[in-house]
This record gives structure tokens, sequence and C-alpha cells, in this order.
């Protein structure tokens, strides 16, 4: 990434952290997502998320302060049921509403780039947060989940250094974020010094010195992701050295909720993803190890900054590799409480 544009995220990181208040906002459901509308006329820009996780409130919260700088309004929509077709339906709404530009969290990148190509025809696209790197997209925004997979398999490391087993949780596998975070902490577990890319690492397969017992997928249900937990655990009565590892915002809550009710608190290892509240009081209380958090205030936040100077007919820095890293960071028991102090900063409470 070039310098100027590091500069640049760690100004936009600096004016963040003073947090902003969050306008006067019209919510209304339509083409199966959630909508929210700010107050702003004029040119409008859209925001789509892939799912109807909390993960994307502070996301709106960040597209919201971007919505009042820019003069611009922002539409934000998540699709209820995380599927493609919901999304694809919300985009051509989106259309037809005279939008000059959208960023998206692709669901299905491979099976999505035709569609996301038929779009960038006709307005300005941003993928954010999960990428359709084969697309006509101007950018990818976001995390470098291979990279941040492996601070999740790092933590897996410190939680369980004599090995054992370790089961995976996610809500799809489509999504290349997905992939690439289930990636990066295998290459972890396995000592490989460096993650390069995406290759085949099947389940029921030593590690170095872990297991990988499964990859559970939920379909973006909260229910079912516990009800794997709970399943895996089940299975796993007696195994002594035992780390479930949730991918997605609501996989750390919903494990820590099946270890609860199967009291296994304390007994088993957790490692998590974002930020939910749930999985930082979990960190605090020594009943989740940690978790890798992305910055979805940025995502945001950068993307209608982004967008409105692209409608504006402003030009815009993006790197040759056509992807902003927005940094993660690593969550653990003795940074918990700051970094919850800064979020309730972000979302002005």
């Amino acid at each position: 990434m070039p310098r100027v544009l590091s500069a640049s995220l760690l100004s936009v990181a600096a004016i963040c952290l003073t947090g902003c208040p969050a306008p006067e906002n019209k919510g209304k459901t339509s083409g199966g997502g959630k909508e929210t509308t700010g107050t702003a006329a004029g040119i409008k820009v859209a925001f789509v998320s892939n799912n109807a996780a909390e993960f994307w409130t502070l996301a709106e919260a960040g597209a919201r302060k971007g919505e009042k700088e820019a003069g611009v309004q922002v539409i934000f929509k998540r699709p209820q049921d995380g599927s493609a077709a919901t999304q694809k339906q919300i985009i051509e709404d989106l259309l037809a509403q005279g939008i000059k530009a959208i960023a998206i969290s692709v669901i299905d990148p491979k099976n999505q780039t035709d569609f996301i190509n038929e779009i960038a025809a006709r307005v300005p696209v941003i993928c954010v947060d999960n990428d359709a790197s084969a697309s006509k997209r101007r950018c990818y925004m976001g995390t470098a989940n291979l990279q941040a997979g492996r601070s999740a398999g790092k933590m897996v490391l410190e939680a369980m250094p004599e090995g054992g087993k370790v089961a995976i949780f996610v809500g799809q596998l489509d999504p290349i974020n997905a992939r690439e975070r289930r990636q990066g902490v295998i290459d972890v577990l396995e000592g490989l010094e460096k993650s390069t890319g995406l290759r085949e690492c099947p389940d029921d397969k030593m590690y170095g010195k872990y297991k990988v017992i499964g990859t559970y997928t939920d379909g973006v249900n909260e229910a079912k992701a516990k009800d794997n937990a709970a399943d895996v655990l089940t299975k796993n009565q007696n195994e002594p050295n035992l780390c479930l590892v949730g991918l997605w915002a609501y996989n750390p809550p919903a494990i820590l909720g099946a270890a609860t009710d199967g009291k296994r608190v304390g007994k088993i290892k957790i490692v998590g993803f974002d930020e939910d509240n749930a999985t930082l009081e979990g960190i605090k209380k020594g009943e989740i190890h940690g978790t890798v958090v992305q910055q979805p205030f940025e995502f945001g936040y950068q993307s209608v900054m982004m967008m409105s100077k692209i409608a504006k007919g402003g030009e815009v820095t993006i790197p040759a590799n056509g992807i902003i890293d927005i940094p993660h960071k690593e969550i653990r028991k003795d940074n918990a409480q700051a970094f919850q102090d800064e979020l309730k900063k972000l979302l002005n409470k």
C-alpha cells in the first residue's frame, strides 16, 4: 500500500476515535433487507452488507459519519437471510432508486461476479469486508483475512500450547473472507511462517500438533451455530485439549452459550472473531481466550467518503493491487475493557 494511503488511514483512525453523534435515521424493510436511510438530500450512495448481524451496526455508524461529512444520502441495507438472491434483489432495487455508487460485502463471489460486473457498468462498485476479486469493482476495502486468520491461529497456540483438537465454526464457506480466515488459522497450526493463499486443507487431519476435527457451517443462523458447537462438545466430552474457533461475529457467543449449557466453560478453549459484546465480556471473565477484531466503523466511513468523492467526479487514490487494507487488532483480557470503551465512543454511547 502506498505511503500516502497509509498516512491517510492513520489520520482517519485518529479522527474516528473521537466518535460521532448518530444522525436521525428512517428505517424500513424492502427487498428482504433492513434499510436505514439518512436525512441528507442530493447524491445517493448505498452500502449493502452480507447479512443482518450486529457486526454491521458499527459499519453503519461509520457510514453515518461519512454521510454527514460528505453531504450525501446513504442507504444502508442488511439482507435479513444472508442469501445471495436476497442481496441481488436489494441491489437491483437500489439501482432503481438512482444511487450513484455502491459498497457491497459480496456473499458468493464465484457466482456473483457477473452480476457485480453488470452493476459496475452502471455505477462505481466498492467491495467491502468480502471481495469479488475477479470482478470489475473499483477496489476491495477491508481486512487482510489471511493475516487475521493467522492472528486467530496464534491465539489457539497460546490457549492450547501442547496441541489438541480444533473445531472451526463459520456461517458460510462461499465468502472468501471465511475461507481465508480458516486458511490463516490452519497455516499457523501447521507451523508455516507465511500464508500465501488458499490451498487444500481437509478436515479430520493433523496440522502440526493440532487435529482440525471439522469446519461447521450454520447458514448465518445463530441457533444452528449454537447447535453445531453443542454437538462438537457432546462428541468430545472427554477431550482434555479442545479449542473451538468462531470465524464470524456471532459464532463466539454461540460457542460460549453451548459451553455454558454443557457446563464446559473453563474446560475448553474458545477463540473468536469480531467484537460482539458477549465475546468481549467472555474475554474479560476469562471464558474466551481472545478475539480478532476488524474495524467495521472504518469500513462504513471510508467507503462512504470514497463513494461520495467518486460520485462528485473527484479522484481517489487506489493501490495498484486494488486492495485497501484496514488493519485488524488482537483483543485479549488485558486490553478488552479499553477496546469496549473505544467502541462506546464510536457508537456515541
